[in-house]
């Protein structure tokens, strides 16, 4: 087993000394009687992990907000024999019920997976009990197979999950469906033969907030507060609080009458027209686009289900290969992805491809070879049907030979959420270029 040990990341060292707005000179001030010797930029990297806890007590941090990460890699490539080596068998409801498959994925990072469907036609699947990430969930073949909701069965909760057998298209290869946090779901198979499929299953973006960052007391008073409304809504009457307003001040200056603006926060049914809760939130000098009630695509078990045929029609020239939608949700705009079809002899380098999001490339037929750029490097690698490879965001890659893959992107890399704090710096060519690495002080002499 590798065994690791914490290294301090000067970078983030000198970045909390700023935020607790203390030097070196009084860090070793204060623990001149727990260390026998003076803690400088140049051998704080060489700190044991008495040292370094030490002082993450002094800053009262923990030791992870001034260690180093493992580094994030360009790519990732699993051959098809090594993803076969992590198939482990699932027991559920006395049957050999799957088969489970790991994608390769950076270290820490939510892992998709690809499944073998074992249970029989014959026998209704049992549900599991969901999950809090959402997913993108595609059928791979070769046969369909049935997912299952909910324990009543209607059209939206007992669905035949369906492949594209027609031979001018079968690059897109079957239907997919985005599944929400905590969505029930279990699948058997349609026919006698196995069905797959893969599950890519991401971080969730609440779970720090909702298992670390709140007390006991304010998470119970969240849910308290929250029950029966719309979560939109009871933010922006948080927010107004927040900001020193009154509801009853709000709406006068906002040319509302009381009884509606309240009647908003506390019942579902009442609208209130957009330009109302912009013209609030100008007033307060709050983002209105947290607060606004959205609509989203999806049936009553919460999923968005996209048949293959749907797909289908979707398809259209992307760059230098033709591509087709797969399932996704405005709910989680950071899961999304196409089918990918490769139609290129030519024995070129290409790199045409630069995305913001980290992507898995699964290849789903042919032979092909990826193209990848870093910093004046250029790299190729041969691929082949059941390879999959992860990319890291902003990266340069391409795809040239014969062949098909499925492409699907999520957020772990770069999140909306992290673009969206990146839109909302102030002159952030200006950060961009300082941040990494920077080793300027807050402005004390030194």
């Amino acid at each position: 087993m590798e065994k690791s040990h914490a290294t301090i990341d000067k970078t983030k060292f000198n970045r909390w000394l700023n935020i607790r707005k203390t030097t070196l000179k009084e860090l070793n001030l204060k623990l001149k009687n727990k260390l026998n010797y003076q803690i400088t930029f140049g051998n704080c990297e060489k700190l044991d992990e008495y040292a370094i806890s030490i002082i993450s007590n002094c800053l009262d941090i923990s030791i992870t907000k001034i260690t180093k990460h493992r580094s994030v890699p360009i790519f990732i490539l699993k051959t098809k024999k090594e993803i076969d080596k992590t198939k482990r068998p699932i027991i559920k409801d006395g049957i050999h019920f799957y088969n489970y498959y790991t994608l390769p994925t950076p270290k820490g990072y939510v892992a998709p997976v690809l499944l073998d469907i074992m249970c029989p036609k014959e026998k209704l699947p049992k549900l599991n009990n969901g999950h809090l990430e959402p997913a993108i969930t595609i059928s791979m073949g070769p046969n369909d197979i049935y997912a299952r909701f909910s324990e009543k069965l209607n059209k939206d909760s007992w669905v035949k999950f369906k492949i594209n057998k027609d031979k001018k298209t079968n690059w897109v290869v079957g239907s997919s469906y985005y599944e929400p946090s905590f969505c029930k779901h279990s699948y058997s198979r349609a026919t006698n033969g196995l069905g797959r499929i893969i599950s890519y299953t991401t971080k969730s973006n609440i779970e720090s907030l909702l298992n670390d960052k709140l007390s006991e007391n304010s998470f119970k008073n969240l849910v308290k507060t929250n029950k029966g409304k719309n979560i939109n809504r009871t933010l922006l009457k948080l927010e107004i609080e927040s900001k020193g307003f009154s509801v009853k001040d709000l709406a006068k200056k906002a040319k509302l009458s009381i009884k509606k603006l309240n009647g908003y926060f506390n019942n579902t049914k009442y609208i209130i027209d957009k330009k109302h809760i912009i013209k609030i939130c100008n007033i307060i000098n709050s983002d209105p686009n947290l607060f606004l009630d959205k609509k989203q695509k999806e049936d009553k078990v919460g999923k968005l289900y996209f048949d293959f045929k749907e797909s289908i029609k979707s398809i259209r020239k992307f760059k230098s290969y033709q591509v087709a939608s797969i399932a996704n949700s405005k709910r989680f705009p950071d899961l999304s992805g196409y089918f990918m079809k490769v139609s290129n002899k030519k024995k070129l380098f290409l790199n045409d491809l630069f995305d913001s999001k980290c992507s898995h490339y699964f290849v789903t037929g042919g032979k092909l070879k990826l193209h990848i750029s870093s910093q004046e490097k250029k790299m190729s690698k041969n691929l082949e049907k059941g390879d999959c490879i992860w990319v890291s965001s902003f990266t340069y890659h391409g795809f040239t030979g014969q062949g098909s893959l499925l492409k699907i992107s999520d957020g772990q890399n770069i999140s909306y959420l992290d673009k969206e704090d990146l839109t909302n710096t102030y002159n952030i060519n200006g950060v961009l270029n300082r941040v990494r690495g920077d080793m300027q002080n807050w402005g004390h002499d030194e």
